[in-house]
């Protein structure tokens, strides 16, 4: 899957590309969806092997590698309907086989129940990674933005950027304001690109670690 798909959207256009706006939900959320699938996963696969020498150990761990499968299968499909891209087959719940004890024994032996684990545990950090790029972007683009509109409408005192010993804007004022209006209009669209490219990535990342391991 190319980053760069052919139907990219224009600079400008992606303001008015709906999936922009629902992959950048995706990514703002993926903070706290990441902290729920790393608390899941730490804590499973804490509690599967503290109690494995347990006879409350075997159900307990088959619980655990079958909502790992379950969450797999929903992460799926929330990507598809927030992100979009191409689609992609959402992997089974759990593994074929002939009778309940093969497919428990293909649960534990499919590389896919490993991998998908991996994703969950991968989620935090890029969770923290994604939500601090967005926020971050966003806010630097909405602020810049409205100073202009805020100084036209009367809204704040005089502007001061510091650029050393100098006050710059005390010599340019007007420079300053069309300057800070142009950077923020530039931010939000490129905000709305990097979303749907680090929403590609996460489509990526699914697909080989969830759906084609």
């Amino acid at each position: 899957m190319s980053l760069l798909a052919d139907d990219h959207p224009g600079f400008f256009e992606v303001l008015a590309l709906p999936r922009a706006y629902t992959t950048l939900l995706y990514l703002l959320l993926s903070l706290a969806t990441g902290i729920l699938a790393f608390t899941f996963a730490v804590t499973g696969l804490s509690l599967s092997l503290g109690l494995a020498i347990l006879i409350i150990g075997l159900p307990l761990t088959v619980a655990f590698l079958a909502g790992t499968r379950l969450l797999a299968v929903a992460e799926v499909h929330l990507l598809q309907a927030m992100v979009g891209g191409e689609a992609a087959e959402a992997p089974t719940l759990l593994p074929l086989g002939e009778g309940w004890m093969a497919r428990l024994q293909a649960l534990v032996s499919d590389p896919r129940t490993w991998t998908s684990l991996l994703y969950f545990l991968l989620l935090l950090p890029l969770g923290i990674t994604y939500f601090t790029l967005m926020v971050t972007s966003l806010s630097m683009g909405l602020s810049l933005l409205v100073v202009p509109l805020a100084h036209l409408f009367h809204a704040t005192g005089s502007l001061n950027v510091d650029l050393g010993d100098l006050v710059w804007t005390s010599a340019h004022p007007n420079l300053a304001l069309l300057l800070c209006g142009l950077v923020g209009l530039a931010l939000v669209p490129l905000t709305l690109h990097l979303a749907l490219l680090l929403g590609r990535f996460q489509l990526w990342l699914a697909s080989h670690l969830l759906v084609r391991a």
